[in-house]
């Protein structure tokens, strides 16, 4: 049976300054309490469904808009009202079957999301989230991780929800590729709709120009603020493109495949990106940002 929401309360779970899980209980309508503990991984797989709902709700017009926040903030009222307690003894002696292992956001077409919640033990739990519980929900696990004084990976989970890394890349001087990739469930593709190629242009310590690279899904099809941010942030996510922070580039950004088309293989990904290496180097060379 699936589990829906009446109101919510979370804690964090830490030893010295590492974060060991979020936990997560649940007040169901019936009054039944369920609990479950996040790693970092499985909340960042939350919050990224989360937050693609909120961004469509901001793009709301403005009677919409009005109409959508009146409703969440009698939810909210609500939910303020029925916050289940959390027991130190539960965070202290935490149950590992209670473990979120994976998250899978398996419904995301009506006014409800819909996960699949696969524990330690093996079980799988339906949790069902009604957009108008979305934004008490997110609030609460980023006061929890503030309130512990990890801000900075609350700072950390944030900065990684408007986009979906895919490849990032170094260009050899012999015209080959070198990269990572990042495997991404469908459900994720499917909150996103644009393929981006960015491509960084920089000078190593000798003095040589170099070129570094990612590939990235975004709601954003053009280049702009947004994305201009994203470019900024892929280089605090990415193990391969950390020794460009505050290394002076250029940043070239091309649209590669737009609202959501045939998923774009990895050769056709790094071939555009590629052809952007080219381009950056010719007199037709998009503008650099």
């Amino acid at each position: 049976m699936a589990i829906s929401i009446k109101g919510v309360n979370t804690g964090v779970i830490r030893k010295s300054n590492n974060f060991i899980a979020l936990a997560l209980k649940i007040k169901e309508p019936r009054n039944k309490e369920s609990l479950f503990f996040l790693s970092v991984m499985e909340l960042r797989d939350l919050l990224i469904a989360l937050e693609s709902r909120l961004h469509q709700k901001h793009k709301l017009d403005a009677a919409a808009r009005l109409q959508y926040e009146q409703a969440r903030d009698k939810v909210i009222k609500k939910m303020a009202e029925n916050i289940p307690e959390i027991l130190v003894d539960e965070l202290k002696n935490a149950d590992i079957n209670r473990r979120v292992n994976t998250l899978e956001l398996t419904d995301n077409q009506g006014e409800n999301l819909t996960f699949v919640l696969t524990l330690h033990d093996g079980s799988k739990c339906e949790l069902v989230i009604n957009e108008l519980q979305i934004e008490m929900l997110a609030r609460a696990i980023i006061h929890a991780i503030n309130n512990a004084e990890m801000r900075e990976l609350a700072l950390r989970i944030t900065s990684l929800l408007d986009f979906l890394p895919l490849y990032d890349v170094d260009c050899q001087d012999n015209g080959n590729l070198e990269y990572d990739t990042y495997s991404q469930p469908e459900w994720k593709h499917n909150l996103f709709n644009h393929y981006l190629a960015v491509l960084y242009r920089f000078k190593d310590e000798s003095g040589k120009e170099q070129f570094s690279g990612a590939v990235v899904k975004t709601r954003e099809a053009t280049p702009g603020k947004e994305v201009e941010a994203i470019t900024r942030r892929m280089l605090d996510f990415s193990p391969r493109l950390k020794k460009l922070a505050g290394v002076p580039c250029q940043v070239y950004v091309r649209t590669v495949a737009a609202n959501n088309a045939q998923p774009l293989t990895q050769d056709q990904c790094l071939r555009a990106l590629h052809h952007l290496r080219v381009q950056s180097t010719s007199k037709t060379a998009p503008q650099a940002k």
